[in-house]
């Protein structure tokens, strides 16, 4: 008598384990999923910041508004010095 109380005890506590785990498991799994959106968000975001980036550091903008600005101008050939090592 006392092994087949000790044996349903032994099953419910197991079942009972099982149920656990699986509903757990199918927790963590949701936060995965989740996770993974997040993360594709932020990666889209970083791409379309990255993009921005680019447009604001273009070489043809930056001289442009040197020009405009602050009335910068390439200087003429002939005053340029180059330096060999």
């Amino acid at each position: 008598m006392r092994s087949l109380l000790l044996l349903i005890a032994i099953a419910v506590i197991s079942a009972l384990g099982v149920v656990y785990t699986k509903y757990r498991s199918r927790m963590l799994f949701a936060e995965v999923e989740r996770l993974q959106q997040s993360l594709e968000a932020y990666e889209e975001e970083l791409g379309q910041l990255q993009l921005e980036q680019n447009t604001w550091a273009e070489h043809s903008r930056i001289e442009r508004l040197a020009r405009a600005r602050l009335g910068m101008m390439l200087p003429a050939r002939e005053s340029t010095i180059y330096i060999k090592p």
